[in-house]
């Protein structure tokens, strides 16, 4: 037991240090992949990643990942519900897409917004969701309906 905390810190450092996975480099030669934000799931099993291709979701025990989004789009910003079942997410073509957790499918394309969303956020209860643009602007959306409040 003793022998695990003599491991030189390299080691440790693989552990913990994950890239997105290969078939994530489609765009090329010469050009970048942004990672925009992470987020822990509420029982930090899961660390969701926005990337300018898409969503990754890591399993934390594991490094296994998985995408999200297949439509490639540019993900700005993230948010888990409270209870973990939905990930939010603010995309650069104007919309706040849920998808459920467990599944990975869709469930809401939320639209209303004029430009990129960059910020989204539960409420405590996982009712609400906020949502900021580079619009100016900052919705309210029922989780539920998908209709803006």
């Amino acid at each position: 037991m003793t022998s695990a905390l003599l491991l030189p810190n390299v080691l440790a450092q693989d552990y913990t240090q994950w890239s997105l996975p290969e078939d994530a480099y489609y765009l090329g030669k010469g050009c970048k992949v942004y990672i925009n934000e992470i987020a822990f799931s509420p029982d930090g099993t899961w660390l969701a990643v926005a990337t300018s291709i898409g969503c990754y979701i890591y399993d934390v025990y594991t490094g296994k990942s998985n995408p999200l989004d297949a439509t490639q789009r540019t993900i700005c910003s993230l948010c888990y519900s409270p209870d973990g079942r939905t990930l939010a997410a603010g995309i650069w073509d104007n919309t706040v897409c849920l998808w459920d957790t467990h599944t990975g499918r869709q469930i809401q394309s939320l639209r209303g917004h004029r430009h990129w969303v960059h910020s989204v956020c539960y409420s405590p209860d996982g009712k609400t969701l906020a949502s900021g643009s580079s619009d100016g602007t900052v919705r309210l959306w029922d989780t539920h309906t998908g209709r803006q409040i």
